[in-house]
This record gives structure tokens, C-alpha cells and sequence, in this order.
């Protein structure tokens, strides 16, 4: 799972478009590169995915302002590098989408449940405080009492004293509820499904591109929709989903566009840091799932 120390980070970063797809980009094409990645090629790509460069140039100082992002200056140029902080993020996120949808753990039929109480009156930490829980994949049973099927409850415990939640306690056990209610339906799984449904459509609605540009786009818009299922599917063992729950399936054919649309996407994006440095141009990855 995420870092602790990354969490406030990561979560204000998916809220910003272009900074997504800032981050999107090194991943990609630029992943454990130690030169920095010139400004000009990064505007260049994010040009192609259709962000304007006064929205991609503010995309690129908000992530340097929240310590993801250095800038270097080398005489008239302009760079960007992932600070320790931005490649622990990359590298986190590369993790889940190595397992993401491929490896799914044997579940020990325990549930992980957080009760913490926090008083009304401090609206912003019971706010950042749900926020963190739910990236992590929990969901609220009741008021002040949330559960995960996955997450260590060492994991919860560390996120909310790191939030200044003092009144917290964890545990991991099977759990009953009356009435025979399932401790998923603090999911909307009908909602989550319709995700991966809508995620389904756009790979449906996806043809070969025509271009590099047009690969580059794609590419980053099939990459960004799977990452989003980061924040709304909180990985519930298969054993109490629906036998056709869409995730494995879907995660194997969005890695097939991925791969496909590859060679194409990695010329257009080595071309743009060519363009700026061309002995730079071959330290361009290309990242596969």
C-alpha cells in the first residue's frame, strides 16, 4: 500500500488533471532515469494529451510545490526531476498496477476494523481522515467504525496518528452483523461495476491510432482510467464478488493496449526530448505491464 508519508501528497495530486498526467509521463517514459526530464519535451507531450501549456507549465510548479517535482536550470533550459519523494510515489504506484487486476492474494476471511472518534468541531481532521481511510480501501460500516478486507490494521493506525488522530483503535478478525447483512455491502458495488463498465466502453471504443500523437494520447487516457480504479475499487477478494466481477478481464485487456500501443508512444515521446537534447533522447523507458 501507499506510504504513510506520501498519502496527503498523492491524494491532492489525483485531484488535479494535469498533474496526473504530469506524474503519468515519468512513469511511463521516464522512470528511474537519473538525468531530469526537459520542460520542452514535457510540455510537448502534454500538448498531445491535450492540456494547454499554461495548464501544464502550473501543473509542473504545483508538483515542485508539493516536493514531487525539482526544477533545474542548466543556462537558457529548463528541467524537471522526480525528488525522492515524487520517485517513491511513481514507484508505489507502479506497484499496484504490477498487481493490481493479476495477482489476487488468498484472502483469510478477516476483516480489518478502524472505531476512532473525533469531535465535531475538528471538521478538517475528520474530513482528511476519511479521506486517507478510503484511499486506503476502507469504507465507513457505521459512524467512526470503517473496515477493510485487505489493509494490515498496523496500516490504518499509522495513517490516522500521522493525521493527529489520538482516540483510535484497530483490529483484525472475522466479522458478523446481524441479520446476515455482508460487511461488503459498505460498498456501493453496483457503483463500482458501472466504473468498470464505463471503463470497458472506452477499450470497446478504442481503434488503432493513426499517429504518434494520437498513440501518446491514448495511451496516457487508458492509463489514467485504470489508475482511477485505484480510488474506487478497494480490491475485495473475488470470494465474495460476483463470479463475472470484471476486474481480472479488463486489467488483461487494458494491458494489452498498453503494450500495443507502446513503440509508437515512446518515438513520439523520445522525439520531443531529441528535439531539446538529443543525446538525452534514448534514456526515454519504455515501461510495460
Amino acid at each position: 500500500m501507499m506510504s504513510t508519508a506520501l498519502g496527503g501528497e498523492a491524494i491532492a495530486v489525483r485531484r488535479v488533471s494535469p498533474a496526473r498526467q504530469v506524474l503519468t509521463l515519468f512513469g511511463d517514459y521516464w522512470w528511474h532515469v537519473p538525468e531530469a526530464l526537459p520542460t520542452g519535451a514535457a510540455l510537448r507531450a502534454l500538448g498531445d494529451l491535450g492540456v494547454k501549456e499554461p495548464a501544464a507549465r502550473a501543473a509542473l510548479a504545483r508538483l515542485v510545490e508539493i516536493g514531487l517535482l525539482a526544477t533545474e536550470r542548466e543556462g537558457r533550459r529548463t528541467s524537471h526531476r522526480l525528488t525522492e519523494r515524487g520517485s517513491a510515489v511513481i514507484d508505489d504506484e507502479a506497484r499496484w498496477l504490477d498487481a493490481f487486476g493479476v495477482r489476487e492474494p488468498e484472502w483469510d476471511g478477516a476483516w480489518t476494523v478502524v472505531a476512532f472518534s473525533i469531535p465535531e468541531s475538528h471538521r478538517a481532521l475528520r474530513h482528511s481522515s476519511r479521506t486517507r481511510l478510503r484511499w486506503l480501501g476502507f469504507a465507513p460500516l457505521y459512524d467512526g467504525v470503517w473496515i477493510s478486507a485487505r489493509v494490515p490494521a498496523s496500516d490504518a493506525l499509522a495513517q490516522l496518528t500521522e493525521l493527529g488522530v489520538a482516540d483510535a483503535t484497530a483490529l483484525r478478525a472475522p466479522l458478523e452483523r446481524s441479520g446476515g447483512a455482508s460487511p461488503r455491502s459498505a460498498w456501493n458495488l453496483d457503483e463500482i461495476r458501472g466504473h468498470y463498465d464505463a471503463f470497458g466502453a472506452v477499450l470497446d471504443a478504442s481503434e488503432s491510432p493513426a499517429s504518434g500523437a494520437e498513440a501518446l494520447a491514448l495511451r496516457s487516457r487508458l492509463m489514467l482510467g485504470w489508475q482511477s480504479f485505484r480510488e474506487s475499487d478497494p480490491a475485495l477478494p473475488l470470494a465474495i464478488l460476483a463470479d463475472d466481477w470484471p476486474r481480472v478481464p479488463l486489467r488483461r485487456r487494458f494491458a494489452q493496449w498498453h503494450g500495443s500501443l507502446a513503440p509508437a508512444s515512446v518515438q513520439r515521446f523520445r522525439a520531443f526530448v531529441a528535439a531539446v537534447d538529443p543525446a538525452l533522447a534514448e534514456q526515454v523507458t519504455d515501461r510495460r505491464l
